[in-house]
């Protein structure tokens, strides 16, 4: 079986964030992502079209990754 994937609208409506802030996760290296036609490189912005973004669902399940509220 083939693990679940999201896209990023469904992680931030899970997570109740915007979009821009499980984009800045994924450049920051904090929630792994996979950018089908064209790579990702952890700490660098996402820049333009080209591919698709998917988050594995195991990812915000792991103990590594927590939500911080804002101060």
């Amino acid at each position: 079986m083939e693990p679940t994937v999201l896209r990023v609208k469904e992680v931030a409506d899970r997570l109740r964030v915007h979009p821009a802030t499980v984009y800045r996760w994924i450049a920051d290296g904090r929630l792994p992502a996979v950018r089908y036609g064209k790579p990702i490189t952890p700490g660098q912005p996402i820049k333009g079209s080209g591919g698709s973004i998917r988050i594995p669902e195991e990812a915000l399940t792991a103990p590594t990754f927590e939500v911080r509220e804002a101060a």
